[in-house]
């Protein structure tokens, strides 16, 4: 490998990559696709037709969103990872140790562990069942409009071309943006990957043992 190769590989080797940039390319592809896509059926498509492509774009990104943080969701609850807004809540409260037995402030301490466990519990099933239904109504709208998209001639076209035309375009995005939301939960895996790690590497640390010694082992004045 000559000294320019070389570089050149260094170089791209030293460029990060990150799901933005990926994003980022997705879109200026998707764009470049569309624009394609326009200019080759601009003599076929029906303007009714794009003014229903115009007010699905919107929806569709919206949908992509919903989608995503469904299945983030659904993953945290698999991987039993909570998100920090549910995580962060714990019942903590002072005992005055002094006035209550040993017993007593165990107990209580226990009630406030169940308590905190029973309340992230509900809270992420009601997260996730507000996520199930937004994206639920969402589905339902675009498959509303998709199926009722415009067959009819009309305005001097055949509306059949347009209407192959787009459905191909939006099944495609629809396969691209599903592709795209599981890309994105991997990080989710690798963080349990790593929490487990963690707690065995925990459960591996001994703790040390310290002897007792004798009166005649103590240092005398």
């Amino acid at each position: 490998m000559d000294s320019t190769t070389a570089a050149t590989t260094s170089k791209l080797t030293a460029i990060p990559i990150t799901l933005d940039k990926i994003r980022n390319k997705v879109e200026e592809l998707e764009k470049l696709i569309l624009k394609y896509l326009q200019h080759c059926t601009q003599h076929i498509a029906t303007s009714t037709q794009w003014n229903i492509h115009l007010i699905l774009k919107p929806k569709i990104k919206l949908w992509s969103t919903k989608y995503k943080n469904l299945l983030a969701a659904t993953k945290r609850v698999e991987y039993d990872l909570l998100p920090k807004f549910i995580e962060k809540v714990d019942l903590s409260l002072k005992i005055d140790e002094s006035i209550i037995s040993q017993d007593k402030v165990q107990a209580t301490y226990n009630q406030m562990r169940q308590i905190t466990k029973e309340f992230r519990t509900q809270a992420m099933t009601l997260y996730v069942q507000s996520l199930t239904r937004e994206h639920e109504v969402l589905s339902k709208e675009i498959e509303h409009i998709t199926d009722g998209f415009p067959q009819d001639n009309g305005e001097g076209f055949e509306a059949e071309p347009g209407f192959s035309a787009f459905k191909h375009y939006h099944n495609l995005r629809t396969k691209r943006l599903n592709l795209e939301a599981e890309q994105l939960i991997y990080f989710l895996a690798e963080k349990r990957v790593e929490g487990e790690t963690n707690k065995q590497q925990e459960e591996l640390i001994v703790p040390t043992l310290i002897r007792s010694l004798g009166e005649e082992c103590l240092l005398q004045p």
